[in-house]
């Protein structure tokens, strides 16, 4: 009787590391997933920043050209709107 409870542990135990070895699987699949969502969210984040520095660049250029052209206003010496009424 007692090989026959040997052999039932035996099978307990073997049917338990089945179980372990699929879920370990499942893990390392999920991980691989989650690994891939990673690396493509890094690639969108470094193209965003990329935009931004553009962006950047383009409002600083915007904004010396319109102070370039605030300039010439200026040095034009008009007489402010309602002053000579």
């Amino acid at each position: 009787m007692q090989g026959a409870m040997a052999l039932d542990n035996i099978e307990q135990l073997e049917a338990k590391i089945n179980r372990l070895i699929e879920k370990h699987e499942l893990v390392k699949k999920e991980k691989e997933t989650i690994e891939k969502k990673l690396q493509q969210k890094e690639g969108e984040w470094h193209h965003l920043q990329g935009q931004i520095r553009r962006y950047e660049r383009e409002r600083t250029e915007l904004r010396e050209k319109l102070d370039k052209i605030i300039g010439h206003f200026a040095s034009l010496n008009l007489p402010e709107e309602g002053k000579n009424l």
